[in-house]
């Protein structure tokens, strides 16, 4: 058989997967064990895979070599080597094989046993759901202080203005200062003579928020010598053509340090990245991570041209700015967030939810926060990695996930109130039928306790008591973190059209959420200080 033959080349990929974790002491018998293994593998009702024992030492040498290999690799050998996680892997198939199961192993000694262990740990399980038994997972207990304010750790509280505490919050003075010195640059790359102190773009700044909740028509109007439009405080602050110019020179970052735009590393959020980056941390310093949070998108508003920006049917922002949020369930305050800057430009985007999550709940790995998501984010797969976290999630699934179990009785055979409920290892899967079926995924939550809700009797007005699975009412309650913050935030909001420079529609979206998160703390301390 030639090069070409499918069970010649993946004969060659299972030899050199398979001597990457042998024992090198072993090495000789290894060759003689494979030699003979693949021989019967092979000839047994899949046709003839011929190899001689000098091209197995030369395959298994080449894997020990920094060179690149010899092998011609196809486009199947490629897909292979580079597909996606969720696209699912081209196995070997091996009767007989039974569901992978997570147990602890002993501390790796070698270096090749950690290899082994890594190997492992990113092997997907076979879910085999079981709808008769139902054992729930043990999340080892924390000692940790959730929701506790780190900013007064040497200052009293009760001597903090709410300016202090948005200070301390959102690091402003370092915030500002970065931002005075690259407007300064951004200036002087375009020509423009431009100087700027601190103060003076503090108070620009501050005029922006007094715009938010003191709204004008336009922004010149603020400036007007008109009785009834004249804004004292803005006017008297600085000039319209000051405030023009300090705007038209806002900038975040050094454009000389821009990577090539076809580079691996190409950032297309770079302008507003340093902000990000700073804001995150600042906000994860601020204060300790919650018990309880949801994960969810937050749309910012934009209509110009820009390739990340983007469009969404029946949401109130349509158009613009997609944020990926981490959010306490109860108050709102962001905790994480990551701009979504558009298709990748290789792989797919299957399991871009899963990885959204994977991402945003690394700093909560151990803590054994509970995590609530919709059904964009949710996945079997999702819920099994979160457990190896000490992570809890709960949220609505998409009937289409990959792994969800093909046993649930299908809509038309159940009625209003029925419930459905299979499990695997710990994770439960849940339809239940109100007007329509809900499906839940959770990998900490009994799927067998039950609650009641009200429903209107069709062709009347009378209600009656529906039973539904107690997960609706742990989801309804803790879901709406995100969805909190952005109705707190557009209260007051900074609304400056900007549809060429898109990084400061973003900007004054971020000042408008650190308030918001400013305000949270401020809370949280006066309630401390009644108790």
């Amino acid at each position: 058989m030639g090069h070409g033959c499918p069970c010649r080349r993946k004969g060659i990929l299972f030899i050199r997967n398979f001597i990457t974790f042998w024992p090198g002491d072993l090495y000789q018998n290894a060759i003689i064990f494979l030699f003979i293994l693949l021989q019967n593998m092979f000839r047994k009702g899949r046709g003839v895979f011929e190899l001689r024992e000098n091209e197995i030492h030369q395959i298994l040498m080449g894997d020990n070599s920094d060179e690149e290999d010899d092998l011609v690799l196809d486009e199947e050998d490629q897909r292979l080597l580079t597909q996606d996680d969720d696209q699912g892997v081209f196995d070997v198939e091996i009767e007989g094989t039974t569901t992978l199961q997570r147990q602890e192993s002993p501390e790796p000694s070698t270096s090749r046993q950690e290899i082994v262990t890594e190997a492992h740990s990113n092997l997907q399980p076979v879910f085999n759901w079981n709808p008769r038994t139902y054992h729930p997972n043990v999340f080892p207990d924390v000692e940790y202080e959730f929701g506790k304010v780190k900013i007064c750790q040497e200052v009293e509280a009760d001597t903090l203005t709410p300016f202090d505490i948005f200070r301390l919050v959102t690091n402003f003075d370092i915030l500002v200062e970065r931002i005075v010195s690259e407007s300064v640059q951004y200036a002087h790359q375009n020509g423009r003579e431009f100087t700027i102190k601190i103060d003076e773009m503090k108070a620009f700044l501050g005029v922006n928020l007094v715009m938010g909740y003191h709204i004008l028509p336009s922004l010149r109007d603020y400036w007007s010598t008109e009785p009834d439009m004249a804004v004292p405080f803005i006017s008297n602050v600085m000039p319209r053509t000051r405030f023009e110019e300090i705007r038209r020179n806002l900038h975040f970052c050094n454009n000389d340090d821009v990577r090539d735009i076809n580079s691996p590393n190409y950032d297309r959020a770079y302008k507003i990245r340093p902000v990000m980056d700073h804001l995150n941390t600042s906000f994860q310093n601020a204060l300790n991570n919650t018990k309880k949070q949801s994960i969810d998108e937050h749309m910012i508003k934009f209509k110009g041209h820009n390739v990340m920006k983007q469009y969404i049917k029946n949401k109130p922002v349509r158009w613009g700015f997609k944020l990926w949020c981490r959010c306490d369930a109860e108050t709102g305050y962001l905790f994480e967030f990551d701009l979504y800057t558009g298709k990748r430009t290789s792989g797919t985007e299957y399991g871009l939810g899963e990885s959204v999550v994977l991402k945003l709940t690394t700093k909560l790995d151990g803590l054994g926060c509970e995590i609530y998501i919709d059904n964009f984010f949710n996945s079997p797969l999702l819920q099994y990695r979160l457990i190896d976290q000490n992570i809890k999630a709960c949220g609505t699934v998409r009937i289409n996930r990959k792994h969800l179990p093909k046993t649930a009785p299908v809509d038309k055979k159940m009625k209003r109130g029925d419930i459905y409920t299979t499990s695997f290892q710990g994770i439960s899967y849940v339809k239940w039928m109100d007007n329509k079926a809900v499906h839940f995924l959770t990998n900490f939550l009994s799927p067998v306790e039950t609650d009641t809700v009200k429903r209107r009797q069709a062709g009347s007005a009378d209600k009656i008591d529906v039973r539904c699975p107690k997960i609706v009412s742990h989801y309804n309650k803790n879901m709406g973190g995100v969805d909190l913050m952005d109705q707190l935030k557009v209260c007051y909001e900074i609304d400056r059209r900007s549809k060429i420079k898109y990084y400061l529609r973003l900007f004054f979206d971020l000042l408008d959420i650190s308030i918001n998160n400013a305000h949270t703390v401020y809370t949280k301390l006066h309630e401390q200080k009644k108790n």
